[in-house]
């Protein structure tokens, strides 16, 4: 832990070709202009990041680059996103990066990254300015109900970038009007080339910014309706409650994610040594699998993480809490 202010990340998310890389341009190059240092993470599929080539050549003037191909920021390379976050937090002050843009790539899930300020290493250090989903009009308008994924982008967005419009008014009064119904709290912006009209919203501010008339509050969330928190547990669980609990529908809003650590009530240590267990919650499925000691020998700590939109935190995280069967003589803890 550093007395450094948090590092201000922004996401940037869409489906293919969107238009994402030339928002994030555009983006880089008010923040230069601003006088702040900037650096960006871009993560997309292939052997050669061609996005990265298109980022460098624009604006060399970068705090830094940083390039991740041939996988997901949000799955198999998130471990490469942690360390290069804490590789710039840890540099010395008039080198660090005040602010990050993590751009994914379009077929990447963002629910799995509204978690990154609960990483060990990035705990106190980083903070999630927002999340700016850029949608290109020229898609199938019926996309936003027949994709899931495109979906969860949209729904966990605190900004919507709508792109292309010039090039098909029509769809682009049709997209408006679909995201206008489905998000109602959710700024839209409709962009000319990856620019918003002066005076739009700022991507960084979350939801902070007054919404205009008729459209409805997010309330009290890191941004827009998303929101992820979670609970470390200090006893067993009950492993029949916790599936009870992850696959019922929830009283309020949408959980879209749930993940952690856990020891179940009754079940004994395995064969490894281990009596922890991963769990996690996606798509309405719920996977149980064992989780080996760490390298040095220990346990992972026993923790939850819910991710969603419109939750109840601390009815959730009472919730979570009851879970918990503390043996024989041991007083639960009821710490939130």
């Amino acid at each position: 832990m550093t007395d450094h202010a948090p590092l201000e990340v922004l996401i940037v998310t869409g489906p293919l070709g969107a238009g994402k890389t030339t928002v994030v341009n555009r983006l880089l190059k008010a923040e230069v202009a601003g006088g702040r240092r900037v650096a960006v993470l871009i993560n997309e599929f292939g052997a050669v990041s061609v996005d990265g080539t298109l980022v460098d050549a624009e604006r060399p003037e970068l705090a830094g680059v940083e390039n991740l191909v041939n996988g997901c920021v949000c799955c198999s390379l998130r471990n490469d996103v942690v360390a290069t976050l804490q590789a710039w937090c840890d540099q010395p002050e008039g080198q660090r990066p005040e602010r990050v843009v993590l751009e994914t790539t379009g077929l990447a899930d963002p629910t799995d990254l509204l978690d990154l300020e609960q990483e060990p290493a990035l705990a106190g250090r980083l903070r999630l300015a927002g999340l700016l989903t850029v949608i290109s009009c020229l898609a199938p308008v019926d996309h936003l109900k027949t994709r899931p994924l495109l979906h969860r982008q949209a729904a966990l967005a605190s900004l919507i970038h709508l792109s292309k419009g010039d090039l098909d008014p029509s769809a682009a009064v049709a997209w408006e009007g679909e995201l206008r119904t489905a998000f109602r709290q959710i700024p839209l912006v409709p962009t000319r080339h990856g620019e918003a009209p002066e005076g739009g919203p700022d991507p960084w501010r979350g939801d902070l910014r007054p919404l205009p008339e008729g459209w409805e509050a997010a309330g009290d969330t890191s941004f827009a309706a998303a929101r992820s928190f979670s609970l470390h547990w200090d006893h067993p669980v009950d492993p029949a409650a916790l599936e009870a609990l992850l696959l019922a529908p929830p009283a309020q809003g949408e959980l879209l994610r749930a993940k952690g650590v856990c020891v179940f009530e009754g079940w004994a240590v395995r064969n490894d040594g281990s009596d922890r267990w991963a769990f996690q919650l996606a798509d309405g499925r719920l996977e149980i699998s064992p989780l080996p000691l760490q390298g040095d020998g220990t346990a992972a700590a026993c923790v939850a993480v819910v991710i969603g939109t419109g939750l109840d935190a601390l009815h959730w995280k009472k919730t979570l809490r009851s879970l918990e069967r503390a043996p024989a003589g041991q007083r639960r803890k009821i710490s939130l």
